[in-house]
């Protein structure tokens, strides 16, 4: 009977798992089962190698990264992935002290119908406690055929580069989801990293020789707490977009677009298969925190659409406080509005210390916790300035609006939260700012080469 069991588990093993070891190479079948064994076999420190050979294959689990490993195709167009995961993410990396998470040549097309969140094709994390980051590079992400986002980054410090993103064309969107609200309100009470103020290169996620295709909502959503960094991409009939409090917890923080170049089809077939013109609004959307936009070729949108559209949703659609309760900003400035940053001398969550400014929805008497004292809250304009191409002698290059309906009832409008000269800039160079050093250090350390 021992015999008989013995035999059974070496059986068992031997079919289960078929990775081979070559020195620090774990050579995979390619089977998510069998990428699974090998990284959870394989050295932390960032001294394994996981392969996966050139072919194509269906996942529908959850691949867990908790180490420092590289994972990677054989060649640089040769493993296509098909995610049939939904219900969750396909792969989950996450970064801690022992090294850098390395992701390349991998072309994964999204089948699994996520369109709830539920899950995505690679979601991103890090110990920010630690110098080390995951780095999602020299991939493709097809999601033609499923409304969803490919990527989920979880933490500030993310770097990608040269990463090919295809949304769904017809609903429009794809690319990355920055989303992270693990840092809770001290991940935006924190002050300006933008540009060379980022001392570590990691304190804002990096998107850098990306191409973004057929996304007209959304290529890039920059959510609670993100520091993102979107520059010399390529950006064919997508829009880079974005989330204040009103539907999110915290809103972005801050976002540098820059040496991008935006084109816009009026004809001809995009790589999601959708029919070019799609149905684009605008370049760049944005609802929340503040930033640069400068360098950028943009063409235009016809139909008199707006390149850069900044909003201020909240001020009637009203705030999120994050325990389930929508407040409505009475005055200037509201809460983590566009335009405006934080103060590293305040502890206060919302940006302001009374109740005067603010109430919940009409209706309801109950107070509001932020106020018109500016406690946190400091006011760090917008700046755009030193684009080109035809959509920068429009007349609706940089333009605002009023988000409809008024769901908070007090008559509010753009005009009032956000003016030119005073919470943005156009054509005026922001004082002191510089560009972060290009290409990303780690850009640099870990580039590959096609074979």
């Amino acid at each position: 009977m021992k015999v008989v069991l013995l035999l059974g588990s070496m059986l068992w093993a031997a079919t289960t798992w078929s990775y081979s070891i070559s020195g620090n190479v774990y050579k995979t079948d390619g089977s998510q089962a069998d990428v699974q064994a090998a990284c959870s076999a394989a050295p932390g420190g960032g001294t394994a190698t996981v392969t996966i050979p050139s072919g194509t294959y269906n996942w529908a689990d959850t691949l867990t990264i908790n180490k420092a490993v590289t994972i990677a195709g054989e060649t640089d167009t040769g493993v296509t992935i098909y995610n049939n995961n939904s219900s969750g993410d396909m792969i989950k990396a996450a970064s801690g002290a022992d090294g850098h998470v390395n992701l390349y040549w991998l072309n994964i097309v999204q089948v699994a119908n996520n369109q709830g969140g539920v899950g995505f094709a690679i979601s991103a994390d890090r110990d920010d406690s630690s110098p080390y980051t995951v780095m999602i590079h020299d991939c493709k992400f097809n999601g033609s055929q499923v409304f969803s986002y490919a990527v989920q980054a979880l933490a500030n410090g993310i770097v990608f580069w040269n990463d090919v993103f295809i949304g769904d064309g017809t609903n429009g969107i794809g690319g990355i989801s920055f989303v992270c609200d693990k840092y809770g309100y001290a991940g935006w009470n924190r002050p300006d990293a933008s540009g060379s103020n980022d001392k570590s290169g990691l304190e804002n996620s990096y998107v850098e020789n990306c191409s973004f295709y057929d996304s007209p909502i959304a290529c890039i959503n920059c959510d609670d707490n993100s520091r993102v960094v979107i520059r010399d991409c390529k950006v064919s009939n997508p829009t880079i977009s974005g989330h204040g409090q009103e539907t999110s917890i915290y809103g972005a923080r801050e976002w540098e677009i820059y040496d991008n170049t935006f084109t816009y089809s009026s004809s001809g077939t995009g790589p999601s298969g959708a029919s070019y013109p799609v149905n684009m609004n605008s370049w760049v959307f944005i609802r929340g925190g503040t930033g640069v936009i400068t360098g950028n070729s943009m063409d235009d949108i016809p139909f008199n659409k707006t390149g850069i559209m900044l909003n201020v949703f909240s001020i009637t659609r009203g705030l999120n406080d994050g325990a389930g309760g929508t407040f409505c900003p009475l005055a200037y400035p509201a809460p983590r509005q566009t335009g405006w940053g934080w103060s590293s001398s305040s502890n206060a969550e919302w940006g302001v210390g009374d109740d005067t400014n603010a109430n919940r929805l009409v209706g309801d008497s109950s107070p509001g916790i932020f106020g018109a004292d500016g406690i946190g809250a400091v006011l760090d304009p917008v700046y755009i300035w030193g684009n080109s191409g035809t959509e920068t002698t429009s007349p609706t290059y940089v333009g605002t609006q009023t988000y409809e309906p008024d769901n908070c009832q007090h008559g509010n409008q753009i005009a009032t939260y956000l003016k030119q000269g005073r919470d943005y800039y156009v054509n005026v160079t922001k004082p002191s700012w510089t560009r972060y050093k290009y290409p990303h250090p780690l850009h640099t350390k870990f580039a590959v080469s096609t074979n």
